[in-house]
């Protein structure tokens, strides 16, 4: 074959491979395009674990903060920068950590997405009545047990949170809550006035100067709120320690 034909079969291997790669990038783009905030957080963030979309975790609700700024997508630059580079002072003294890693494109959609968000927050919790093991009363602002069949067991976050906290909080806590030798009795931190709002912020951040690691973007919102449901039940001295009754049992 004359040089010009390998030059020719060559140029076409190039075009091949430039057009395989172009449609490699397009893809990829196509791919990293999210739909919703859920996919969003499929690229390894952790944005629900101090946020929800209609109530306050450790930051705000998503809904204050499209409220905030009055929906105005002439804000999305300004809180997508605020989404990669971090920031404290709008809602707080709470830093809301970097996200350098997410990319420019991830942070414009997240952005715009909550921008568009509009509604009620959530309204105030319901609130239940019971009775202590010593024949106290107390009232609260979530269930603790339910009727399953004909007999009385603990509700699924409750038991969730008996499940997360013996398998992961314990280590410094304690089982069940009763205190350990590295970290405090929650009990006693609950019955001291700790908030909901302050152990999730403990809980997510961490408490360096204690050895205490955050758990922000191993637990999400919800699981943390069992963690703290089932140690305030148990602050209440309304479950005794051990395996609490389940719909599994």
């Amino acid at each position: 074959m004359g040089r010009r034909g390998r030059c020719g079969l060559s140029m076409a291997f190039v075009l091949v491979a430039a057009s395989s790669l172009s449609i490699c990038v397009i893809l990829s783009w196509a791919q990293e395009e999210p739909t919703s905030p859920e996919q969003v957080m499929s690229h390894g963030f952790d944005c629900f674990s101090c946020h929800a979309i209609n109530r306050e975790v450790v930051g705000p609700a998503w809904i204050t903060i499209a409220e905030h700024y009055h929906h105005e997508h002439a804000k999305l630059p300004y809180l997508a920068a605020k989404i990669r580079n971090g920031s404290v002072g709008d809602f707080g003294k709470i830093p809301m950590p970097a996200h350098q890693d997410m990319s420019e494109k991830l942070a414009a959609y997240l952005a715009n997405y909550i921008l568009s968000l509009k509604g009620p927050l959530e309204g105030p919790p319901r609130k239940y009545e019971y009775k202590t093991s010593n024949g106290g009363e107390v009232t609260i602002e979530f269930p603790v047990f339910e009727n399953y069949q004909g007999r009385q067991v603990v509700t699924k976050d409750i038991f969730g949170g008996f499940e997360k906290y013996n398998s992961y909080c314990f280590r410094c806590h304690g089982f069940d809550a009763v205190g350990g030798e590295y970290a405090p009795d929650l009990r006693k931190s609950l019955d001291n006035g700790m908030s909901r709002h302050q152990f999730f912020v403990a809980s997510m951040e961490g408490r360096s100067s204690k050895g205490m690691p955050g758990w922000a973007g191993f637990f999400d919102a919800d699981e943390l709120n069992q963690v703290y449901e089932y140690v305030q039940a148990r602050a209440l001295d309304l479950l005794p320690t051990g395996r609490p009754p389940s719909q599994n049992d």
